[in-house]
């Protein structure tokens, strides 16, 4: 079992630490995620979380601010620290919550982030737009993914976690004029289970 214990209930970390954990499981590893009472965990889709006092036993991986304690003590020490950059407060009301979501995977997780409101207002139309090309592309006859573009999307999360490779990978495929609506619809479904974002959403509405 992966353990990762989120040190902090701020969003960036909570959704790096989730992050993680599809990534893990997608590697055929049992993970869990947990920390302390946080607000909007399942906002942010983060899912499965589950609220401690303190971190596991053994832990593996503690997710929290750069000069924040990570565990408990000796006991709860972390075999590995994920430390993302700070990212100040945002006023995200009247926005999907999940466009927040998008905005923190569209930066590498390591980096400083301030977002504006303006910021959270593009993610949320780029949010938007992703599910409405989803919502198109299932109207036409499925077929298989793209074995370049899958491998590319999921290469790039392997490599150190890096979302916006990832989202780049997305809008390469989705500007694609060859691939099929059914393909890049299998894709997004599928990816979607890293992304957390809910892009098949809209599907049949």
């Amino acid at each position: 079992m992966l353990a990762i214990w989120v040190a902090t209930g701020q969003p960036r970390p909570c959704v790096l630490a989730d992050l993680l954990f599809r990534v893990a499981e997608r590697h055929h590893l049992r993970a869990s995620v947990s920390g302390p009472a946080p607000a909007g965990w399942a906002e942010l889709n983060v899912y499965p979380a589950g609220v401690a006092a303190s971190p596991p036993e053994p832990l593996d991986v503690a997710v929290a601010a750069a000069n924040s304690p990570a565990g408990g003590g000796p006991a709860g020490a972390p075999a590995h620290r994920l430390t993302p950059g700070p990212a100040g407060p945002v006023d995200s009301a009247c926005l999907d919550p999940l466009s927040l979501r998008l905005a923190f995977l569209g930066h590498p997780y390591r980096e400083e982030l301030t977002l504006t409101r303006a910021d959270l207002e593009a993610a949320d139309a780029a949010l938007r737009d992703l599910r409405e090309q989803v919502r198109h592309w299932a109207l036409s006859p499925s077929r298989p993914m793209c074995a370049q573009y899958t491998g590319d999307f999921l290469g790039a999360l392997d490599d150190d976690l890096d979302s916006p490779a990832a989202l780049r990978t997305l809008s390469a495929l989705a500007a694609d004029q060859v691939i099929p609506d059914g393909s890049k619809f299998e894709a997004f479904a599928y990816l979607d289970r890293f992304l957390g974002l809910d892009l098949a959403r809209d599907v049949g509405r």
